[in-house]
């Protein structure tokens, strides 16, 4: 596979760079998120957080490592802030899951035939749709239904342990109320991240298997994905490959287990930087705007 790899150069760094574009728009989509709290991360402290999250990706199951490593370093020497950077963190992670779910809907009207006639295929489809539907809800009364969604927070602040906690980590959703561009941005940019590492897994299916390079790997490929982010083995390591391997036969194709090895290798120099910058340290990634524009002036 590797000889494979290295014959097609020229789509191996088209892979690298979509995974470079990938990570910016995931550091964009955090400092976005981040902004309306009256909280500042800077570009580039934010790519540094995401090529962190890529190595703890990597070595710890699923994609949970990533995300407790973003989450400890956001919210580092910001210990008052620290529910609201927390909350932010998981609703980054939410938006992410829910682009790769819009991204498999996306190509379901143009499959519609594969799809009646694969029974499992689309017990599959239909799952994804009523967790598409099940997010999409709770965005909808994050920013279009304060009062309903206000007396809920309140109501369940009340009945969960850590009540302020709750209470806190509910009113920072509620605020994107006041700014919902900042939360659609987001979903935006988080559609073109992951449009982006579909690419890349196509573009594997093209270097190794050209003949089984079809349009129906954009159905499956962010399934993959997901089951490749669940925490049960490190990086998802063997559990990305089955998922990706019975979703590409399922649709009639191969070399699906491949095409994820393929994004792994790709992703490699990003996380020997995520490496670089954990051992270099990090420092205080985010900070209060009102400092920040003190310092300015």
């Amino acid at each position: 596979m590797l000889k494979r790899l290295f014959v097609a150069w020229p789509i191996a760094l088209l892979g690298v760079a979509l995974m470079v574009v990938d990570v910016l728009m995931m550091s964009l989509r955090l400092s976005w998120l981040l902004r309306p709290h009256g909280l500042h991360l800077a570009l580039g402290k934010s790519l540094q957080l995401t090529f962190v999250s890529f190595f703890f990706t990597a070595f710890l199951p699923g994609s949970a490592g990533g995300a407790l490593a973003k989450l400890f370093y956001a919210a580092k020497d910001n210990v008052e802030r620290r529910t609201e950077i927390a909350t932010v963190v998981i609703l980054d992670r939410a938006v992410g899951l829910l682009s790769l779910l819009l991204l498999a809907l996306a190509f379901v009207p143009f499959l519609r035939r594969l799809i009646a006639s694969v029974a499992a295929l689309g017990v599959l489809v239909f799952t994804v749709a009523i967790l598409t539907a099940g997010l999409l809800v709770l965005l909808f009364v994050c920013l279009f239904d304060g009062s309903r969604s206000d007396s809920l927070a309140h109501r369940l602040s009340r009945a969960l342990p850590w009540s302020d906690v709750a209470e806190r980590a509910m009113s920072t959703v509620g605020f994107y109320r006041r700014s919902p561009g900042a939360l659609l941005a987001a979903l935006g940019a988080s559609l073109l991240a992951n449009f982006c590492v579909v690419l890349v897994a196509a573009l594997a299916v093209l270097a190794l298997h050209p003949a089984d390079f079809s349009l129906k790997m954009c159905l499956v490929i962010p399934m993959g994905y997901i089951a490749n982010s669940l925490p049960l083995t490190p990086g998802g390591l063997g559990v990305g490959e089955t998922a990706f391997d019975s979703l590409f036969k399922l649709t009639g194709l191969g070399g699906g287990a491949d095409a994820l090895v393929c994004w792994r290798i790709w992703s490699l120099p990003i996380v020997l930087l995520g490496l670089g910058y954990y051992l270099r340290g990090l420092g205080r990634s985010v900070h209060v705007l009102e400092d920040v524009s003190q310092q300015s002036s």
